[in-house]
């Protein structure tokens, strides 16, 4: 094999390995189950009114406990306690008397520190209603 050949397939073994090693140093992956993009904020969620998630970041799951009750848990690495989350109504499905309230849970409704508390509804009461959380 002449030389050029032999430096061109060392250079390619090479690459090959460096690449390998250094994929095994890259950050895990945090579970984002609709992949959204929100440069400055640690978890960021569109949830409709059943509680299915349109798109997030740093969320792993929302789950409806109630009529117009979700909880929404955040990654291991945000501390609920210490957050000031951010909450709005979907304009899609939210009626023009629509209320929301937002809570880092601290275990009292949702059962986990690691959660914050959205309950949406209207002057009537509770209603299942789409809405849009921030955790900055």
């Amino acid at each position: 094999m002449p030389h050029i050949k032999k430096t061109i397939m060392a250079v390619a073994v090479t690459l090959t390995a460096c690449t390998g090693t250094l994929g095994a140093f890259t950050a895990p992956a945090l579970a984002d189950p609709g992949g959204a993009s929100g440069p400055g904020v640690r978890a960021a969620a569109i949830v409709n009114a059943d509680a299915s998630i349109v798109r997030s970041k740093g969320v792993t799951t929302v789950r409806k406990i109630a009529t117009g009750q979700y909880c929404i848990r955040l990654d291991a690495d945000v501390n609920a306690a210490t957050t000031v989350p951010v909450a709005t109504v979907r304009w899609t499905s939210a009626p023009w008397d629509s209320s929301i309230f937002v809570r880092p849970d601290g275990t009292e409704s949702c059962g986990d520190s690691r959660d914050v508390f959205v309950g949406t509804g209207t002057a009537a009461g509770a209603r299942d209603t789409g809405f849009h959380v921030i955790v900055p």
